[in-house]
């Protein structure tokens, strides 16, 4: 049940409430609210080593989770990360590879390791969402991205793919071509006043 239908549930259940004459007051609530932000990388490689970066704007990404909801930042308590995943859009080459390194997230001059993956499979990846453990730096420095936003700021992170790794290894005769996206969920937490029936 999303934030605005369950507030309506209690707002109905206040209505039947106070029909009866019960006393009603202003209860301060805590929603819960879920979404993701999402970055794409397009690669066309022909060595087994390469970095491909991507900003993310985290100010406008909150944005849109608050008005996807129903909300808007005057109605915001908290942000957080919660997960990341990742998964292969394209990929139509005649053979597969499997590929190691890391996701990086940057924010101001502090760089920190997001997710690692490896041996992966381009094919395997294919139209999947893989979900991935977090590391604890990279989380700390999205956490603290969110929290400057939180503060009144503009926040922007930079997603770098590392790759260290390709099996076979990529040539200009044989460049390996696929398109992939990462995404991570950001959990808000809203605060809304509703009336509820005082049992008292």
């Amino acid at each position: 049940m999303t934030g605005r239908r369950f507030l309506s549930a209690i707002a109905l259940c206040a209505v039947l409430f106070a029909s009866s004459g019960c006393i009603m007051e202003e209860k301060v609530l805590d929603i819960v609210v879920t979404g993701e932000a999402s970055t794409d990388f397009a690669q066309n490689e022909t060595t087994a080593q390469w970095s491909a970066p991507a900003l993310i704007d985290v100010a406008g990404e909150i944005r849109n989770i608050l008005e996807e909801n129903g909300y808007d930042e005057s109605d915001l308590k908290d942000a957080k990360m919660t997960s990341a995943s990742y998964g292969v859009t394209t990929f139509s080459q005649a053979h597969d590879w499997a590929i190691t390194g890391t996701i990086t997230v940057t924010y101001g001059a502090n760089t920190q390791t997001l997710v690692a993956y490896t041996g992966q499979s381009i094919q395997g990846a294919l139209g999947q969402k893989i979900a991935t453990p977090l590391q604890a730096g990279g989380v700390n420095l999205v956490n603290a991205a969110l929290q400057d936003f939180l503060d009144g700021g503009s926040p922007s992170l930079i997603f770098s793919i590392n790759n260290s790794a390709t099996t076979p290894t990529p040539s200009l005769l044989d460049p390996m071509i696929f398109d992939w996206r990462s995404w991570f969920a950001i959990q808000v937490i809203i605060n809304e006043t509703v009336e509820v029936p005082d049992p008292f």
